[in-house]
């Protein structure tokens, strides 16, 4: 499916639903950060290392079509001299969200991307850090995907057009519809493990000029399979993810496997202070195209571990603070540029408000 059509069908959706049934909720979310960085670090280096600032909006539109038809658009627009490449609008989401039955949702057009735990709670005002899982990077690929629930046990199976690659370590990817299964099993609210694979193409257009004669860049193939874990006691949250993953690479006989995890914990210390960390251990693959008889492909291991506070002056208002090192053990790669270790100290404040709500509301966006 295309991404013209899924644009029409979500537009003729909206415009068959009644009038009167219909409600809309309007939100944002409005970020402010400053950040002191080391100048050299891949992962952690902003604006040479000087002082850097960063803004951020985002907003939510949503529409209830029908008590079993919703619409959402998530748009975002960010700038400052935290950013590399100065200021961006990007529309994040723009989907289709339908309840045919008991237990199953369906959504459809421009998703998140249903590998990873992490995105569900990839918001400043629901992450308890500041930084992000180096692993799974948020992505918005056209897609559609089914998740439904049977007792204790949930699940989902999609089609994106996106891999769940970094861009850091891998060319950048191109539109192909692979798919994603995933299934997970729940022991009260308080604990869930779950496991996910998704399989196909992970490289674009963009290096066919490096490519070997005949030969395309859907040929070459990523597999990625990953768990996750939560587990909360009293005012403690403990949150994992691990995955594995093997990427075949051009003019590389054998291929490349990555093995990497997070552990992330959350403690509350008073209604409105809370301590939070994560420790990240990755194996990534390396992937750089040189010439047509020539590919980098390496596996390169990071670590990284992130500490922090947050405060909370109002339920809107969220003030928090943290510091942040990595560690590269091999600084150095044939054919690729360096990995120093670095660091980030950051402070953020971000503001909740919303326009409208759903009446009557049922959950949240």
């Amino acid at each position: 499916m295309t991404r013209p059509l899924l644009l029409i069908l979500a537009c003729a959706t909206l415009l068959r639903a009644p009038l009167g049934a219909q409600a809309v909720a309007v939100e944002f979310l409005f970020d402010g950060e400053l950040w002191k960085t080391d100048s050299g670090s891949v992962l952690l280096a902003r604006n040479g290392g000087e002082l850097a600032v960063e803004g951020r909006m985002r907003s939510w539109l949503a529409l209830r079509a029908s008590p079993k038809l919703d619409f959402l658009a998530h748009i975002m627009v960010e700038g400052g001299s935290a950013e590399e490449q100065g200021s961006h609008f990007y529309v994040e989401q723009l989907q289709v969200t339908a309840r045919p039955g008991k237990g199953l949702t369906i959504e459809a057009g421009k998703i998140l991307q249903p590998i990873g735990a992490f995105g569900t709670r990839r918001f400043s005002n629901t992450n308890p850090l500041i930084g992000e899982p180096d692993a799974y990077p948020p992505q918005y690929p056209w897609g559609a995907v089914a998740r439904g629930r049977v007792n204790r046990f949930d699940y989902h199976v999609a089609l994106a057009s996106l891999p769940a690659v970094n861009t850091n370590y891998t060319p950048v990817p191109d539109f192909y519809l692979r798919p994603t299964a995933g299934i997970g099993m729940s022991f009260g609210p308080a604990f869930r493990i779950g496991g996910t694979v998704t399989h196909g193409p992970y490289l674009g257009d963009t290096v066919s000029a490096q490519l070997p004669a005949g030969s395309s860049w859907q040929d070459y193939k990523q597999t990625v399979v990953a768990a996750d874990l939560r587990f909360s006691k009293g005012y403690v949250e403990a949150r994992a993810e691990a995955n594995w993953s093997t990427y075949e690479v051009p003019t590389v006989t054998d291929e490349q496997h990555g093995l990497g995890w997070y552990a992330e914990l959350r403690g509350t210390l008073s209604p409105r202070v809370f301590v939070a960390a994560r420790y990240e251990h990755y194996r990534y693959v390396f992937v750089l195209p040189v010439n047509q008889a020539f590919w980098v492909g390496r596996e390169t291991t990071q670590m990284n571990g992130e500490l922090g506070m947050g405060y909370r002056f109002t339920a809107a208002t969220l003030l928090k603070a943290s510091v942040r090192r990595d560690h590269w053990p091999v600084h150095s790669i044939p054919g690729a540029p360096p990995f120093p270790d670095g660091y980030a100290v950051a402070l953020q404040c971000s503001i909740f408000a919303s326009a409208t709500y759903f009446v009557p509301r049922a959950g949240g966006y």
